[in-house]
């Protein structure tokens, strides 16, 4: 007998904040397969298990979190079984095999920064420290990045954000991987910090937050 699992499947039927991000994570570290038996999957990945457990109750689902062990540490699961959960997602703009041919969905304006923050929790990073350092007073400087293997999902990204206030950044590839980066220097990372956590959804990881709140700090 198979064992059923909870899970709202209407979650991605309306847009709401908390469903933007976990689009946004989707997208970034995320995948849908469908199988040669015609069965339908949409997986979550994180090394970051609190995270995936909190994403696990908002969509209401009692599906497992499983663990796989490597040299590099633990990454935490969620497989959800769905064939219209995996219809939603293709609706919104998610595709199979995506990574290569990812673009920036249509996300509705009040929605962006919740997407945009699920995106960055998935693939993205903020990086603080000195620049200049043998000068007598170093520059205290903030990098933050959005990875992707999809250049046209980056470019998209930027549009976007450039819409919403940021108005630097740059596209490059990473040197030895298959992918690139868009990054963005210290006061267009400082919009982005707002343009991310200024939503009514509490999910983020803290570790990234916290991060930019730190370098406020240390320049106040």
């Amino acid at each position: 007998m198979p064992i059923f699992k909870n899970i709202n499947k209407d979650f991605f039927k309306v847009w709401s904040n908390d469903m933007a991000y976990i689009l946004g994570f989707l997208f970034a570290d995320g995948n849908i397969m469908k199988t040669k038996r015609n069965t339908h999957f949409v997986s979550f990945y994180t090394a970051d298990k609190e995270l995936l457990v909190s994403m696990s109750k908002i969509m209401e689902s009692s599906h497992k979190v499983s663990e796989r062990r490597s040299e590099t540490g633990s990454v935490y699961r969620i497989q959800i079984g769905s064939k219209e959960i995996f219809d939603d997602l293709v609706a919104l703009g998610l595709t199979p095999n995506k990574s290569l041919r990812m673009k920036f969905p249509f996300v509705p304006k009040e929605y962006e920064g919740d997407f945009i923050r699920g995106y960055f929790d998935g693939d993205g990073n903020v990086w603080v420290g000195y620049g200049h350092k043998t000068r007598r007073k170093p520059t205290l400087n903030m990098l933050t990045g959005f990875t992707c293997a999809s250049k046209a999902f980056l470019e998209s990204l930027a549009v976007v954000l450039k819409e919403l206030g940021v108005v630097g950044g740059s596209v490059f590839k990473v040197k030895n991987l298959n992918c690139g980066r868009l990054q963005y220097s210290t006061q267009d990372s400082l919009k982005i910090y707002k343009i991310m956590y200024n939503t009514n959804s509490k999910l983020c990881l803290d570790r990234k937050k916290l991060t930019f709140e730190r370098f406020m700090k240390m320049r106040a």
